[in-house]
């Protein structure tokens, strides 16, 4: 746990909170083991360039006045129409102590049944994990490289690791690669030239009256 983030404690008043956001800082709270919660800003370019490094499950260092506290992001804020982060909550964590996040399951490669016309169904984007804070992982990376149409891999095909322990079903399902709808698409097709032979029969019988 190298990367560090200064912070400063603040007030609560929504004078302040503007204030802060308006010179470039981020309102935040931290809170968790063997602390007392805590009202601080950040420096929301300092906070920006870390959290691209660190990522969400990502353990740093949280510098208050002379204290020093390993905490992760616990939840952040933003605001929809500006896409800024309006708030952050930190959760200190005990290092020896396990805890539970979750962490998304990122695709590689191509699915060979793609190729041949399926469709490849994404359906589980994040599992549930448990681990020490340090050994949490960024992310689960899954291969598609050998699913043909009809396959699928679920929860239980994932590798097991020693650092961490997937909490999801097995049976759930991550990624699957569909039949296409070729006879759905067919007579789709087949009703609309169906209802255009109609429609000049009838064009037809009403000319001849």
């Amino acid at each position: 746990m190298t990367e560090v983030l200064k912070a400063e404690p603040r007030k609560t008043k929504k004078s302040v909170l503007n204030q802060l956001r308006r010179t470039g800082f981020i309102p935040a709270i931290v809170y968790g083991d063997e602390i007392e919660n805590k009202a601080i800003s950040i420096s929301e370019q300092a906070f920006t360039k870390l959290y691209r490094k660190v990522g969400r499950n990502g353990v740093f260092s949280l510098e208050i006045e002379n204290d020093a506290h390993p905490v992760m992001v616990y939840d952040l804020q933003v605001d929809p129409l500006k896409n800024l982060i309006i708030h952050a909550d930190f959760y200190k964590v005990n290092m020896n102590v396990e805890v539970d996040a979750e962490v998304p399951i990122q695709l590689v490669g191509e699915a060979p049944g793609e190729k041949e016309g399926g469709i490849v169904q994404h359906s589980l984007y994040e599992v549930n994990v448990r681990a020490l804070p340090a050994k949490l992982p960024t992310n689960i990376e899954v291969s598609i490289d050998r699913l043909q149409i009809g396959d699928s891999i679920l929860v239980g095909d994932l590798p097991k690791s020693t650092d961490y322990v997937i909490l999801n079903n097995e049976d759930e399902a991550i990624v699957s690669v569909l039949t296409p709808s070729v006879e759905e698409e067919s007579d789709s097709g087949e009703a609309e030239v169906e209802d255009a032979k109609e429609q000049e029969t009838n064009e037809e019988n009403k000319g001849e009256e």
